[in-house]
């Protein structure tokens, strides 16, 4: 179970009531330029001031550790995609003591089952590095096949859907390790898969799908932003949610369309500029 605080202050507040730790975040989040509330490759600062920017954070998310084992392979966070791009820092893992519960050497024999590069295997082995979340990642071009797949798992589990009915709506669905390989046999899609370490952190594509196993307790520091690369995906979803109606309207929220057109008009007016102190210098040196 994931637990999203909800009184948890907006950016805004965070900033104004514990500045300090905002700034700290701030100055350790990677690719400020783009992670960054006002970093140059963030499309969502250049938003005029006039505006009521939308709220991308930081905000909290804590979830209790899974005890995964053979019998038992479930999420904290299904599978599911984000309007926007966002980044999350791993920064409080507990490890659980008693019966019941998974220990260290226990998630750690876990994700040997896992499909994991040598350098993970490696921190793995370091009895300084603590891994508190796994990830499963999929891109947003296998968006199509993967809701074919889980429309045949369904009707498989003696579900009956409608074929316009979108399964990742839901955030029902978590991927096992039974399903992933019969994903990867039946439709060639393969995803990457990532261990979050304390202190690591999380970059995910607008768009993008993926799911979160919580191997221990985990704390962690979620921040949006909104990338020249995948603000199409943004767009896109945004629409789609729109025409939605039973769903909640993301539009208002993000603002895309709002946020395209000041870029854009910022993008024209500094190439107009340029081009007037270009044509100004050749005038004073003719």
């Amino acid at each position: 179970m994931v637990y999203r605080l909800k009184d948890w202050p907006s950016g805004e507040e965070f900033m104004a009531l514990m500045p300090s730790r905002y700034d700290d975040l701030m100055k350790n989040l990677p690719l400020p330029e783009y992670s960054d509330p006002e970093g140059n490759l963030n499309l969502a600062s250049h938003l005029p001031s006039f505006f009521v920017r939308p709220d991308l954070g930081p905000r909290l998310c804590c979830a209790y550790g899974v005890a995964a084992s053979q019998e038992q392979d479930f999420g904290t966070a299904n599978l599911h995609m984000e309007v926007s791009d966002i980044v999350s820092v791993l920064v409080y893992v507990g490890v659980a003591k008693g019966n019941g519960v998974l220990s260290k050497t226990g998630v750690l024999k876990r994700l040997e089952e896992e499909d994991l590069d040598e350098q993970v295997k490696r921190r793995l082995k370091d009895s300084s590095e603590t891994p508190g979340a796994l990830w499963h990642i999929y891109a947003s071009k296998d968006v199509d096949k993967i809701k074919e797949f889980l429309h045949k798992v369904a009707k498989e589990q003696g579900a009956e859907l409608a074929v316009e009915h979108d399964p990742l709506r839901e955030q029902g669905w978590y991927l096992t390790r039974k399903l992933r390989q019969r994903l990867l046999e039946e439709h060639g899609v393969q995803g990457w898969t990532v261990v979050q370490f304390l202190g690591d952190c999380v970059l995910i594509p607008a768009g993008a799908l993926h799911q979160v196993q919580n191997l221990h307790s985990c704390v962690q520091v979620i921040n949006d932003f909104v990338s020249p690369e995948h603000v199409v995906h943004s767009f896109r979803l945004t629409q789609e949610l729109r025409a939605a109606k039973e769903e909640i309207n993301y539009e208002d929220k993000l603002q895309v369309k709002n946020i395209l057109y000041h870029c854009v008009k910022n993008a024209v007016g500094t190439l107009k500029r340029c081009c007037a102190e270009e044509q100004g210098e050749e005038e004073e040196n003719s």
